[in-house]
């Protein structure tokens, strides 16, 4: 027990709880004073800005005897500067129990004497208060001792699994962390927020039959002179990394080595609970591949000789994407490499590539704030996208027309969402349609820059902030000056405000093509709420009939919140249509005048493959939404929709069954009955659609969505 340093001039806590959230240690101060019940505990959303960590040295004991006593216990010692002189120092502490009397504070030439310790259990802040003062400008080492039990109940901090030895029948417990997104604080104290990055120099203590793994590879093993059998084992020191990166495990895996070349190589460790390797061959042959594609993509290189990926089961997320040391479900990664690629490889090879790309985005590049998770969560959709499209073709595609038909669906039945802010507590769910969407804005972003243009200011983004605190206004003012580098620039073109409008407002907007004649208007409104004031700046690609389809998606003219419509330049001879939004790359819907949706019908019946496979799917998407919100005719949703009985893409025929599936749009019973018979009369519109896409892609797993549907060849 700590005891009370309180002299009569100074406030005594009465029942100050040691512990945390969650209680184990209880100080019980017991002085002559009276207890000041006005003095406040600080209770502000983020740490103060008193202090600033810069390295932890953290030693942690890990006992995996047997499920009753898995526990652990440690030591912490926090490297902290003074930006400002005080005698608080504010920390997170969670579930996890503190030795009171070890709490210690060193500076250049003394120790300071602890005042008190305070607990905000809602914020679970640890408020610890010395009786000397911090001075600004010096440096100081905060120690903690700590520990707590493990349980397989655990979902998050430091907890423990097990398996099954089949030959002996023994269970075999193993411990792994998960401290994303703020969950650190319930393994040991720290300061657990993104933009306090710090570098970490973590010891792990086991018995001798298991090794440690972490972001770090091990420089060496020590013997543990006080604990028979055990060792210690020493890993290098990381980067600086934010706490949520953090990450270690104490095992006896079996691995499966690869090697990437990329232009610094990096080693990979993949490594399964089961003696059968063969299980990760699929995942240990494509991690390497991927980072290989990434690195010659990105162009800069990642401080990192090993990657271990480690397979777990019951683990709480698909995957984590911790520094040097990814964490995966088995649920997902566990394919053999023999054999024709499925659908669940593909899956697999996603997953990977995701968890990889972030090796960029949120380890190398990191983000200031949980608000700004929306953009590493985007960034590593679009790479990871590309990446699966360099290995399986046409993969990648899909992929983002899928996030983009899954965000607007999604939005379209919760009214809208906006990216920012996001809370630290999100739910995963409304994490999947954020990161969904977020990827479908760099697709944009991309789009109406262009690739050279944005490669240049991401590069020089990540080499100018790498380690660093990266924030969207930072982003953009790389974008800006790379825009600004272009014999072309545009002086009326600003990153940030166009993109703002994109990520501070909720839903997306319907740009609605007016002719008269060979004339083409066009205005925007909110596409979910038309009593919304809401503008946006609408990059507008588009293609005239008999008009050649170039890669070049740089936009011809801009709706912009200034004003909300628009004429076009071009003129467009009356008996011909006009497209917009090639490619799908823009994140709007389009209506059109009677006219031209019976152009684009024509066309669609007589030759659908003249129009790109990625706007078929567009149309598709959109006509079924314009129906649903009253916005076009039955009739000319049907003179639209019936040349799919001829489609044979992928993505054009996903859209179909999304948009006119009960559920997935939002439609209702009566309107998908209405679609369903209509389907019915049509005998062999129904025989030979349904056959081959309802059955493939609802029927033989009525539990798939949209998230996991088929990826035909």
């Amino acid at each position: 027990m700590l005891k009370c340093l309180l002299n009569e001039s100074e406030i005594c806590y009465k029942n100050v709880a040691l512990y945390g959230y969650g209680g184990l240690i209880l100080l019980l101060c017991l002085c002559q004073v009276a207890c000041s019940a006005k003095t406040q505990i600080y209770d502000e959303p983020r740490l103060p800005a008193n202090v600033k960590p810069f390295h932890y040295d953290i030693r942690l004991l890990t006992h995996l005897e047997s499920s009753a006593n898995c526990s652990y216990n440690g030591i912490v010692k926090i490297s902290i500067h003074a930006q400002k002189t005080t005698n608080q120092v504010v920390l997170h502490l969670g579930r996890v129990s503190i030795e009171s009397k070890k709490i210690t504070l060193f500076g250049e030439t003394s120790n300071y004497r602890l005042r008190s310790v305070r607990f905000n259990k809602d914020r679970k802040y640890m408020v610890v208060t010395f009786n000397q003062s911090l001075l600004m400008g010096k440096s100081y080492v905060l120690s903690v001792e700590f520990g707590r039990s493990m349980s397989m109940n655990q979902t998050d901090g430091y907890f423990i699994r097990y398996y099954i030895n089949w030959k002996t029948l023994e269970k075999i417990w193993y411990s792994v962390s998960h401290f994303n997104r703020n969950w650190i604080r319930n393994t040991l104290p720290s300061f657990d927020e993104p933009s306090l990055k710090a570098t970490f120099n973590v010891t792990m203590g086991h018995h001798k039959r298991f090794q440690s793994y972490g972001n770090m590879k091990v420089q060496a093993v020590l013997p543990n002179h006080e604990i028979q059998d055990y060792v210690w084992s020493v890993h290098e020191v990381t980067p600086t990394i934010p706490t949520h990166l953090l990450a270690f495990s104490v095992n006896n895996f079996t691995c499966r080595y690869s090697q990437a070349a990329s232009m610094n190589p990096v080693r990979f460790r993949t490594c399964v609970q089961s003696a059968d390797v063969r299980a990760i061959s699929f995942a240990a042959q494509m991690a390497p591949q991927i980072l290989e594609f990434l690195d010659q993509v990105l162009q800069v290189s990642l401080p990192l000789e090993k990657i271990d990926q480690l397979v777990v089961d019951d683990f709480p997320t698909e995957a984590m994407e911790n520094f040097g040391l990814v964490v995966y479900s088995s649920k997902q990664l566990l394919q053999r490499e023999d054999g024709p690629m499925t659908k669940e490889k593909l899956q697999t090879l996603d997953l990977i590539a995701h968890e990889l790309a972030h090796m960029w985005f949120d380890n190398l590049l990191g983000m200031d704030s949980y608000s700004d998770l929306w953009l590493t969560e985007g960034l590593a959709g679009y790479f990871k996208s590309l990446a699966v499209d360099h290995l399986q073709s046409r993969t990648g595609r899909r992929i983002l027309l899928r996030y983009r038909e899954s965000s607007m669906m999604h939005e379209s039945q919760v009214g809208g969402i906006s990216l920012v802010p996001l809370s630290s507590n999100a739910s995963l769910n409304a994490e999947k349609q954020l990161y969904q969407k977020a990827t479908s804005m760099i697709c944009m972003l991309i789009g109406f820059l262009g690739n050279e243009t944005f490669y240049d200011g991401l590069q020089r983004h990540m080499w100018q902030n790498s380690f660093g605190s990266s924030t969207p206004d930072l982003f953009w003012r790389s974008l800006q000056l790379a825009i600004e580098r272009e014999d072309t620039y545009v002086k009326t073109w600003d990153v940030k405000n166009i993109m703002d409008t994109w990520i501070m407002q909720s839903g997306y907007p319907l740009v609605t093509v007016i002719r008269n004649g060979s004339e083409v208007f066009l205005k925007q409104g909110h596409a979910l709420n038309r009593s919304s004031s809401q503008l946006w700046w609408i990059p507008l690609t588009y293609l005239i009939e008999g008009g050649s389809l170039s890669k070049n998606l740089k936009p011809k003219a801009w709706l912009s919140p200034n004003s909300h419509s628009i004429k076009l330049n071009d003129i467009v001879p009356r008996n011909q249509w006009i497209l917009f939004n090639l490619q799908a790359v823009g994140y709007y819907r389009v209506n059109y005048d009677e006219l031209t949706w019976q152009l684009l019908a024509t066309t669609l019946f007589n030759d659908f493959r003249s129009i790109n496979v990625l706007n078929r799917a567009q149309i598709v998407s959109d006509v079924i939404f314009l129906w649903n919100q009253k916005l076009l005719a039955w009739s000319t949703a049907l003179n639209v929709l019936k040349y799919i009985i001829d489609e044979d893409e992928y993505e054009p025929l996903m859209a179909f069954v999304v948009g006119w599936t009960n559920g997935f749009w939002g439609i209702s019973a009566e309107s998908s009955f209405n679609i369903a018979k209509w389907l019915g009369i049509a005998a062999k519109w129904y025989a030979e659609f349904i056959s081959y896409t309802f059955d493939k892609f609802v029927v033989q797993d009525p539990n798939q969505n949209l998230n996991s549907l088929d990826y035909p060849d």
